[in-house]
C-alpha cells in the first residue's frame, strides 16, 4: 500500500485561480523547491508544508493523497 501525492490537486488549483507556482508558494509560505519535492513524491520535506498548502487550497491533508 503506497499513498502517493495527487499533484493534480495543486495543478487544478493553479489552473482555476490562474496563478503561477511561484505565487502559490508565496501564498502558502513554502519554497518552490519544497513544492517540487512534494509534487514529485520525494519524501524529503517537512510535514508542515503539506498543512500550509492544504490551508490555502482549503482541503484536508488526507485529500491530497491517493488511497491505493
Amino acid at each position: 500500500m503506497k499513498n502517493e501525492f495527487k499533484k493534480e490537486v495543486i495543478e487544478n488549483y493553479l489552473k482555476i485561480n490562474r496563478i503561477s507556482k511561484m505565487k502559490f508558494c508565496k501564498l502558502c509560505g513554502v519554497s518552490l523547491y519544497t513544492l517540487k519535492k512534494i509534487m514529485n513524491n520525494n519524501l524529503n520535506y517537512r510535514i508542515d508544508a503539506l498543512f500550509k498548502i492544504a490551508k490555502v487550497i482549503n482541503i484536508q491533508v488526507s485529500q491530497m493523497f491517493s488511497e491505493d
